[in-house]
Protein backbone atom coordinates (compact mmCIF):
# COMPACT_ATOMS: atom_id res chain seq x y z
CA UNK A 1 0.00 0.00 0.00
CA UNK A 2 2.71 2.49 0.59
CA UNK A 3 4.74 1.36 -2.19
CA UNK A 4 1.72 1.80 -4.31
CA UNK A 5 1.07 5.74 -2.55
CA UNK A 6 4.90 6.56 -3.53
CA UNK A 7 4.33 5.52 -7.33
CA UNK A 8 1.19 7.26 -7.42
CA UNK A 9 3.24 10.30 -6.05
CA UNK A 10 5.97 9.91 -8.57
CA UNK A 11 3.81 10.06 -11.32
CA UNK A 12 1.63 12.53 -10.50
CA UNK A 13 4.74 14.87 -10.01
CA UNK A 14 5.99 13.86 -13.29
CA UNK A 15 2.79 14.83 -14.60
CA UNK A 16 3.14 18.45 -12.74
CA UNK A 17 6.46 18.96 -14.58
CA UNK A 18 4.47 17.71 -17.87
CA UNK A 19 2.16 20.21 -17.98
CA UNK A 20 4.27 23.09 -16.60
CA UNK A 21 6.90 22.12 -19.66
CA UNK A 22 3.56 22.74 -21.81
CA UNK A 23 2.32 25.60 -20.39
CA UNK A 24 6.18 27.28 -20.70
CA UNK A 25 6.12 26.55 -24.46
CA UNK A 26 3.08 28.07 -25.32
CA UNK A 27 4.46 30.87 -23.11
CA UNK A 28 7.84 30.78 -25.43
CA UNK A 29 6.37 30.61 -28.78
CA UNK A 30 4.03 33.87 -27.64
CA UNK A 31 6.94 36.03 -26.54
CA UNK A 32 8.64 34.58 -30.09
CA UNK A 33 5.77 35.67 -32.44
CA UNK A 34 5.33 38.59 -30.36
CA UNK A 35 8.89 40.09 -30.62
CA UNK A 36 9.24 39.10 -34.39
CA UNK A 37 5.76 40.89 -34.65
CA UNK A 38 6.83 43.82 -33.17
CA UNK A 39 9.46 45.24 -35.25
CA UNK A 40 7.56 44.23 -38.31
CA UNK A 41 4.63 46.35 -37.49
CA UNK A 42 6.45 49.35 -37.01
CA UNK A 43 8.17 48.68 -40.40
CA UNK A 44 5.08 48.34 -41.77
CA UNK A 45 3.03 51.62 -39.96
CA UNK A 46 5.55 52.65 -37.96
CA UNK A 47 5.50 56.28 -37.78
CA UNK A 48 1.82 56.81 -35.98
CA UNK A 49 2.82 54.21 -34.07
CA UNK A 50 5.82 55.55 -32.58
CA UNK A 51 4.41 58.84 -32.20
CA UNK A 52 1.93 57.30 -30.24
CA UNK A 53 4.49 55.63 -28.11
CA UNK A 54 6.75 58.69 -27.45
CA UNK A 55 3.61 60.88 -26.33
CA UNK A 56 2.51 57.75 -24.14
CA UNK A 57 6.33 57.76 -22.55
CA UNK A 58 5.20 61.80 -22.20
CA UNK A 59 2.44 61.75 -20.62
CA UNK A 60 3.31 58.92 -18.40
CA UNK A 61 6.22 61.23 -16.85
CA UNK A 62 3.59 64.29 -16.06
CA UNK A 63 1.08 61.93 -14.07
CA UNK A 64 0.30 65.07 -12.11
CA UNK A 65 -1.32 66.43 -15.00
CA UNK A 66 -2.88 63.44 -16.48
CA UNK A 67 -3.35 60.44 -13.85
CA UNK A 68 -3.37 56.83 -15.06
CA UNK A 69 -6.24 54.98 -15.13
CA UNK A 70 -6.66 52.71 -12.05
CA UNK A 71 -8.80 50.37 -13.93
CA UNK A 72 -6.77 50.30 -16.99
CA UNK A 73 -3.73 49.50 -14.82
CA UNK A 74 -5.78 46.58 -12.58
CA UNK A 75 -7.26 45.30 -15.66
CA UNK A 76 -3.88 45.11 -17.02
CA UNK A 77 -2.58 42.66 -13.96
CA UNK A 78 -5.86 40.96 -13.45
CA UNK A 79 -7.49 40.12 -16.34
CA UNK A 80 -6.08 37.35 -17.41
CA UNK A 81 -4.85 35.72 -14.52
CA UNK A 82 -8.75 35.77 -13.48
CA UNK A 83 -9.61 34.14 -16.72
CA UNK A 84 -7.39 31.37 -16.06
CA UNK A 85 -8.56 30.48 -13.04
CA UNK A 86 -11.90 30.85 -13.83
CA UNK A 87 -11.04 28.39 -16.91
CA UNK A 88 -9.85 25.82 -14.39
CA UNK A 89 -13.45 25.13 -13.58
CA UNK A 90 -14.54 24.36 -17.25
CA UNK A 91 -14.11 21.11 -19.03
CA UNK A 92 -12.80 23.02 -21.99
CA UNK A 93 -10.34 24.52 -20.36
CA UNK A 94 -7.92 21.62 -20.81
CA UNK A 95 -7.73 23.49 -24.57
CA UNK A 96 -7.95 27.02 -23.76
CA UNK A 97 -5.35 27.30 -20.52
CA UNK A 98 -2.17 26.72 -22.92
CA UNK A 99 -3.63 28.96 -25.63
CA UNK A 100 -4.44 31.98 -23.13
CA UNK A 101 -0.81 31.19 -22.01
CA UNK A 102 0.42 32.00 -25.49
CA UNK A 103 -1.60 34.73 -25.79
CA UNK A 104 -0.44 36.86 -22.55
CA UNK A 105 3.27 36.19 -23.62
CA UNK A 106 2.76 37.22 -27.04
CA UNK A 107 1.09 40.78 -25.44
CA UNK A 108 3.59 41.55 -23.46
CA UNK A 109 6.33 40.58 -25.52
CA UNK A 110 4.50 42.91 -28.69
CA UNK A 111 4.31 45.84 -26.84
CA UNK A 112 7.95 45.61 -24.73
CA UNK A 113 9.35 44.97 -28.69
CA UNK A 114 7.47 47.86 -29.96
CA UNK A 115 8.31 49.83 -27.15
CA UNK A 116 12.32 49.06 -27.49
CA UNK A 117 12.12 49.85 -31.71
CA UNK A 118 10.30 52.76 -31.83
CA UNK A 119 12.70 54.50 -29.05
CA UNK A 120 15.88 52.76 -30.85
CA UNK A 121 18.75 51.10 -28.77
CA UNK A 122 19.10 54.32 -26.08
CA UNK A 123 15.12 53.42 -24.71
CA UNK A 124 16.49 50.21 -23.12
CA UNK A 125 16.07 51.85 -19.81
CA UNK A 126 12.96 53.08 -21.10
CA UNK A 127 11.43 49.83 -21.80
CA UNK A 128 12.72 48.29 -18.47
CA UNK A 129 11.09 51.40 -16.88
CA UNK A 130 7.92 50.60 -18.64
CA UNK A 131 7.63 47.17 -18.31
CA UNK A 132 10.09 45.81 -15.92
CA UNK A 133 7.74 45.47 -12.81
CA UNK A 134 4.94 44.13 -15.01
CA UNK A 135 6.94 41.76 -16.86
CA UNK A 136 8.62 40.61 -13.54
CA UNK A 137 5.42 39.80 -11.43
CA UNK A 138 2.70 39.11 -14.00
CA UNK A 139 4.81 36.08 -15.98
CA UNK A 140 5.19 33.68 -13.42
CA UNK A 141 1.88 34.57 -11.84
CA UNK A 142 0.74 33.65 -14.87
CA UNK A 143 2.49 30.44 -15.46
CA UNK A 144 1.21 29.23 -11.77
CA UNK A 145 -2.14 30.22 -11.69
CA UNK A 146 -2.21 28.79 -15.29
CA UNK A 147 -0.65 25.65 -14.44
CA UNK A 148 -2.97 25.50 -11.71
CA UNK A 149 -6.18 25.55 -14.15
CA UNK A 150 -4.08 22.98 -16.90
CA UNK A 151 -4.40 20.49 -14.05
CA UNK A 152 -7.75 21.33 -12.20
CA UNK A 153 -9.14 20.70 -15.78
CA UNK A 154 -7.66 17.92 -17.15
CA UNK A 155 -7.33 15.83 -13.55
CA UNK A 156 -11.45 16.23 -13.71
CA UNK A 157 -11.00 14.56 -17.73
CA UNK A 158 -9.34 12.51 -16.85
CA UNK A 159 -11.72 11.05 -13.61
CA UNK A 160 -8.49 11.78 -11.27
CA UNK A 161 -8.98 13.86 -8.16
CA UNK A 162 -8.12 17.50 -8.45
CA UNK A 163 -4.64 18.44 -6.13
CA UNK A 164 -4.87 21.22 -3.83
CA UNK A 165 -1.21 21.30 -3.43
CA UNK A 166 -0.96 24.72 -5.75
CA UNK A 167 -4.00 26.08 -4.16
CA UNK A 168 -2.09 28.38 -2.25
CA UNK A 169 0.40 29.64 -4.39
CA UNK A 170 -2.24 31.34 -6.06
CA UNK A 171 -3.75 33.24 -3.67
CA UNK A 172 0.37 34.55 -3.18
CA UNK A 173 0.25 34.83 -6.95
CA UNK A 174 -2.87 37.49 -6.50
CA UNK A 175 -1.13 39.35 -3.94
CA UNK A 176 2.09 40.03 -5.79
CA UNK A 177 -0.09 41.21 -8.75
CA UNK A 178 -2.14 43.48 -6.47
CA UNK A 179 1.58 44.51 -5.30
CA UNK A 180 2.48 44.82 -8.97
CA UNK A 181 -0.21 47.18 -9.80
CA UNK A 182 0.15 49.41 -6.99
CA UNK A 183 3.94 49.66 -7.65
CA UNK A 184 2.39 50.35 -11.42
CA UNK A 185 0.45 53.38 -10.24
CA UNK A 186 2.96 54.82 -7.95
CA UNK A 187 6.70 53.88 -8.86
CA UNK A 188 6.46 53.03 -12.19
CA UNK A 189 5.99 56.54 -13.45
CA UNK A 190 8.51 57.69 -11.09
CA UNK A 191 10.90 54.95 -13.33
CA UNK A 192 9.95 56.45 -16.33
CA UNK A 193 10.87 60.21 -15.87
CA UNK A 194 14.09 59.12 -14.64
CA UNK A 195 15.11 56.93 -17.96
CA UNK A 196 13.55 59.99 -19.90
CA UNK A 197 15.23 62.98 -17.99
CA UNK A 198 18.14 60.30 -18.05
CA UNK A 199 18.37 61.46 -22.24
CA UNK A 200 17.42 57.53 -23.84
Amino acid sequence: MKMRRVLHGAQASRSHILRLVTLCAFFAAGIIVGQIAGPAVLRDGGSELTEYLQSYAGAASQLTAEPVSVLQVFAAYFRVPLLLLLLGFCTFGAVVVPVVCAVQGFLLSFAVSCFAAAFGSGGLALTLAAFGVRAVLLLPCVLMIGQWAFDRTLSRLTGEKPSEVSRRPVFVCFALLLLGAVLELSVVPQLITLALSSGF
